[in-house]
Order: C-alpha cells, then structure tokens, then sequence
C-alpha cells in the first residue's frame, strides 16, 4: 500500500513539474513573440520614452485627445511598427 502512495505522489509531482516546464516555455514564447528585444526597437521611439520621461520628472506633461495621442505617438499605438 505504501508503494502505491508513494506512485501517486510521485505521479502528482511529475504533473506539476511538467505544466510548471509547460507554462514556463509558452511564457517565453510569448515574451519572444509580442515583445521585441530592445536592440531592433527604433532608436527615434527609444529617444522619445526617454524625453517623455524627463519631461514628467520636470513635471512637464500634456493632456491629449486619443486623436492627437495617436497621431504624436504613433509607434506606442502600433507596436508593430516598432521594428
């Protein structure tokens, strides 16, 4: 009987091992597929987050309409084009 126990304890820790490794590789995935690495993101896009952060920091923001926004920000709008 012991035996037995000790299977199906084994069984539960081989599944949860398993979909641990599972949701692991499809995160990564994921991060791969949505998430360009930051060396093929445009140089002009990465100077704009940064003058935007400083402008914030200088207490220095804007409000825009999602028109506007979109027409200033167009890469943020489209993460597509980013690359």
């Amino acid at each position: 009987m012991n035996t037995v126990a000790n299977l199906d304890e084994l069984k539960l820790e081989l599944k949860k091992e398993l979909r641990q490794e599972i949701l692991a590789e499809v995160l990564d995935i994921i991060r791969d597929e949505f998430y360009p690495p930051e060396e093929k993101i445009r140089k002009k896009f990465i100077k704009k987050v940064e003058e935007a952060e400083r402008r914030v920091k200088e207490g220095k923001f804007s409000k825009y309409t999602v028109e506007v926004f979109e027409k200033r920000f167009y890469y943020i709008v489209h993460p597509q084009d980013l690359i």
